[in-house]
C-alpha cells in the first residue's frame, strides 16, 4: 500500500514538469493527443494549488493543536502563547498564498 501512494505521489510531481514542456507542432497526421500542452498546465497549476493548501491546512492544523496543548499545560503563558501561534499562522498563510499566486499565474 505504502509503495502505491508513493508511487502516486511521485506521479502528481512529475505532472508540473511536463506542463512546462514546449508546445511542439505536430508534424504527423496522428491523431490529436486527449490532453494539449495548455491543459497539462492548467492541470499542473490545479494540482500544485492543492498541494500547497494542503501543507498549509496541516501546518496552521499542528500550530492550533501544539498551542492548544501548550496553554493547557501552562496557562499562565498562554498570552506569549497565543501571539507566537498567529505570527507563525500568518507567515504560513503569506507562503500560501505566494505560492498560490505563483500555481494560478502559470495556469493563465
Amino acid at each position: 500500500m505504502k509503495k502505491i501512494f508513493a508511487l502516486f505521489v511521485l506521479s502528481l510531481l512529475a505532472l508540473p514538469a511536463l506542463s512546462m514542456a514546449q508546445n511542439v507542432e505536430a508534424t504527423t497526421t496522428a491523431a490529436a493527443p486527449l490532453i494539449g500542452n495548455d491543459g497539462l498546465v492548467v492541470l499542473g497549476a490545479c494540482i500544485g494549488a492543492g498541494l500547497v493548501i494542503m501543507g498549509a491546512a496541516r501546518g496552521i492544523g499542528q500550530i492550533g493543536g501544539s498551542a492548544v496543548e501548550a496553554i493547557a499545560r501552562q496557562p499562565e503563558a498562554g498570552d506569549r502563547i497565543f501571539t507566537t501561534m498567529i505570527i507563525s499562522a500568518a507567515l504560513i498563510e503569506g507562503a500560501t498564498l505566494f505560492a498560490l499566486v505563483i500555481c494560478l499565474i502559470r495556469a493563465a
